[in-house]
Formats: C-alpha cells, sequence, structure tokens
C-alpha cells in the first residue's frame, strides 16, 4: 500500500468559500495513513436548527479513493478540464478530450485497467452503504437558502440548488443525501461550507446529477437506481468526485475543476519475471558483487 498523499488545488481553494476546511477523512491524515473512517460522528447543533438528523459515517471507499473522475460508459471533456485525482471508465473504456488533464501524480486511464474497474465495484458498495444508513430526515427538493448540520437527508424525488442561491453546510461531521432521482446545481448557485470537511459530503443520486454551478461540493454517486450520468458545466468547480455507476461523466464547455479529496491507495503494479535461467544468473552477479565489496575493505 503506498503512503496517502494530498494534493493543494489552488484553483479550488481559490473559487470556494469555505471556512477552515480540510480534505479527507480524519484517518487520511493520519501518520498511519489509514484510509477508512469507521467511527461514528456526532451531529454538531448549529442557530436555525430545522431537525435532527441520524447518526452517520463516512462509507469505505476503496479505491473509488483515488479518483476525481469514475464512469461506467466513458468520460467526455469537451475543453478544458482539471482533474485531481485519477480518470478511468469501466466497462467502457473510452476517454475522450484534448483539453483533459490530471494533476500530478494523477493519472487518465486509458483503459478498463484492474484498478478501474474494482474502483467501480467499490463505488457501487459505497452507493450501498450510504443507502443502508437511510432514511434519515426527509428534506424538501430545493435547498438553495437553506442551511443543514452533519447528518443524513432524503429525497423523495429531486434535489436542486437554484440559480442565483446558496446552499450552506455548517458544522463539523458527515453529510449523506439521499436522492430519489436527479440533483441539479442551477447556473450560478453555491455551496458554502462552514466548519465542514468537503470530503465528508456524499450524494448519492438515483439518477442524473447536473452540477452547472459556481461551487459544488461532495462525492457523486449518479445513477445508484438505474441509468444516470453526471455533468460537470462550463466553468463549475467540483470538490469531490464524480462517479457514475451506469453511464457517462461529460464535462461540455470549457473551465471545468474537479477534486480535492483524492489519494493513491493502489498499490504498485506485479514485479515482472525474469526469464528462463536469468535467476541463477542475477544471484551469481549478486554474489560475485558482494564478494569484491568484501574483499576491498
Amino acid at each position: 500500500m503506498r503512503p496517502v498523499r494530498r494534493l493543494a488545488i489552488p484553483v479550488l481553494t481559490g473559487a470556494l468559500a469555505l471556512a477552515n476546511v480540510g480534505c479527507g477523512s480524519k484517518s487520511e491524515r493520519t501518520p498511519t495513513g489509514a484510509s477508512e473512517r469507521t467511527g461514528p460522528v456526532s451531529r454538531v447543533p448549529y442557530p436555525g436548527d430545522e431537525g435532527l438528523a441520524t447518526s452517520m459515517v463516512a462509507p469505505p471507499l476503496g479505491l473509488v479513493q483515488q479518483f476525481g473522475v469514475l464512469a461506467a460508459s466513458g468520460v467526455t471533456a469537451a475543453g478544458t478540464a482539471v482533474v485531481a485525482g485519477d480518470v478511468g471508465s469501466c466497462p467502457t473504456p473510452s476517454i475522450t478530450g484534448a483539453g483533459l488533464s490530471t494533476v500530478p501524480p494523477f493519472t487518465i486511464h486509458p483503459a478498463a485497467d484492474a484498478v478501474v474497474c474494482q474502483a467501480q465495484t467499490d463505488a457501487t458498495a459505497a452507493s450501498t452503504n450510504l443507502l443502508g444508513q437511510g432514511p434519515g430526515t426527509a428534506q424538501a427538493a430545493q435547498l438553495g437558502g437553506t442551511n443543514l448540520g452533519p447528518g443524513v437527508y432524503t429525497f423523495a424525488s429531486t434535489a436542486d440548488i437554484a440559480a442565483g442561491t446558496t446552499f450552506t453546510l455548517t458544522g463539523a461531521g458527515s453529510y449523506i443525501f439521499l436522492v430519489g432521482s436527479a440533483v441539479t446545481a442551477n447556473v450560478g448557485s453555491n455551496m458554502v461550507l462552514i466548519g465542514v470537511d468537503p470530503c465528508e459530503v456524499f450524494w448519492r443520486v438515483g439518477s442524473d446529477a447536473t452540477l452547472n454551478g459556481v461551487n459544488f461540493v461532495g462525492t457523486v454517486i449518479a445513477g445508484a437506481a438505474g441509468a444516470g450520468s453526471v455533468t460537470v458545466g462550463t466553468g463549475a468547480n467540483l470538490v469531490g468526485r464524480a462517479v457514475s455507476l451506469t453511464a457517462a461523466v461529460t464535462m461540455p464547455g470549457t473551465g471545468q475543476t474537479i477534486g480535492g479529496c483524492s489519494s493513491l491507495v493502489a498499490g504498485p503494479g506485479p514485479v515482472p519475471a525474469l526469464p528462463n535461467g536469468m535467476e541463477w544468473a542475477l544471484l551469481v552477479i549478486l554474489a560475485a558483487t558482494g564478494a569484491y565489496v568484501l574483499s576491498r575493505r
């Protein structure tokens, strides 16, 4: 297991109105490099409290943790898009867009390799975990102008942030949004976090996620209840991940930035086998080298 590595993304942090936040779960920031958090999170009360949501935990992410964009039927970027995290698609390994790039050390996976396909399996498991933490508190579809604390929130059908409005999250802890069908962040909408780790925000979306707002926050898992894609619109910032379990992730227009929560977790590839007979030759060389070094002392 490689040690967890975090990247700062100035283009993202400069655009977001966040207060006292970091990226990644608390366990990911420990010296041991633990990749999953398992303990329950207590809700922090805040002024204007609209009701207590159930206790919750961030889901195990597995290899999803390494990705900024993960699709099932392809990834398309029409213009310039920067992803701080791996980009891949399984089972359909279609990655399109000359302007699509990743922040080192992350990479674009041109094939549906073992890492990408395992990440898709892990994303399905994370979706199931999130659903199992419901139903939580029933929430009205319109989120613009609301302020919520940590908890599990359920939308019977759609969730929406109206154009020009702000959706605020306040207080440390995990946030889980279970959306029955589609989620839409309209052009000019915004999410503001106060004392919240953006990487502790999760959206389980039954169908499509359309993110056209200035800022959107969280790991978005679309297609959880059928066909569902993720669209990140022109100039939109997504601090988190764009994941589709059943369809594509598309970036029409240009100027998208995605990521901020990813970390390298996949181990190194297998050690290549030596040709027949070379093992003994290598041992002889090493033994001779060692004897020579000792003779020079």
